[in-house]
């Protein structure tokens, strides 16, 4: 066996995780062109064929697994290592600034922040939770939590989780028309969604694989899913809003799932920032920790991917 690299185990540990090299790669940003021949070398090292990947098939081969199994540990100590070496001497320092949606900041943040503060004493931290648009190009922020992909072309982003989302309505309101059996049905309905206004008179509903564009009678564009879920209970039509956040209004009768057996895509949550703060010492060690937080102890209906 041959001396192998730290950054290539990393990137297998990786994409076994989460079930692809592209996903792998995308997380750690490494060009995707290397990450096939980073598995490769890493193959070479040990001497054994680690994972079985095609079109159709992504898994691990037995020598992959018993390797897998100890790379992990063999990851977590080094990582731990070159933790305690730093912690003392290159205490940070200065004031770290957050912005992040409410809905995704109070279940993200809330649980995990006071560790980070504790373990960071001399860093000042400054939270905004808000459903506004934060600008990280006019320095509004350091490094913050976004929905969705859209506007991140030139940032950094690192994939933290996925929202399940939930298609739903009041009782009255579905009352009202007839019964919505299949996508099709959606057509003439009015809609309350979050994101940015698109096509007048038109809803995509993000089912999953080809999202379905439906004929709306009205579309309410709003930041704020809270709002959504209570115009929802108020019968203004059908709200598509996450599925934790609306559990307790469906528990009480207050709202009902819309074809809950359409499977739709999940909305992700992502931490951004901008490429010429990559080497941040206070954005890198926030970026992290929030990683290894959430995949060690995940908030109910947020699912951790990363």
């Amino acid at each position: 066996m041959k001396d192998f690299s730290l950054a290539d185990v990393r990137l297998f540990i990786k994409a076994v995780e989460l079930g692809g090299l592209t996903l792998a790669a995308d997380v750690l940003d490494v060009p995707k062109a290397s990450a096939s021949r980073q598995l490769q070398r890493l193959e070479a090292s040990v001497g054994h064929v680690l994972l079985h990947r095609g079109a159709a098939r992504f898994a691990l081969t037995e020598e992959g697994r018993q390797f897998f199994e100890t790379a992990v540990d063999m990851l977590r100590a080094v990582d731990r290592a070159m933790s305690s070496l730093y912690a003392d001497e290159r205490a940070l320092t200065g004031r770290l600034r957050i912005a992040a949606p409410t809905y995704a900041g109070r279940q993200l943040l809330a649980a995990h922040l006071p560790d980070f503060m504790a373990a960071h004493p001399q860093l000042q931290l400054s939270l905004e939770l808000g459903n506004g648009h934060v600008d990280l190009f006019r320095d509004e922020a350091d490094v913050l939590l976004r929905l969705g992909r859209e506007g991140c072309e030139e940032l950094v982003a690192r994939r933290l989780a996925t929202v399940p989302m939930l298609l739903c309505a009041s009782p009255a309101y579905l009352g009202r028309s007839a019964a919505i059996v299949t996508l099709s049905d959606l057509a003439g309905h009015a809609f309350l969604i979050g994101g940015a206004h698109r096509r007048v008179g038109e809803m995509t509903v993000p089912t999953v694989g080809q999202p379905r564009s439906i004929a709306a009678a009205t579309v309410l564009h709003c930041n704020d899913p809270d709002l959504l879920l209570a115009l929802a209970r108020t019968g203004r039509g059908i709200a598509l809003v996450p599925a934790a956040l609306a559990a307790e209004a469906l528990e009480k009768g207050e709202l009902v799932a819309v074809l809950p057996f359409v499977p739709l895509a999940e909305e992700e949550i992502n931490l951004v920032f901008l490429p010429g703060r990559r080497n941040s010492r206070k954005i890198r060690a926030f970026v992290e920790y929030l990683l290894d937080a959430t995949q060690a102890e995940r908030p109910a209906g947020i699912r951790q991917i990363s």
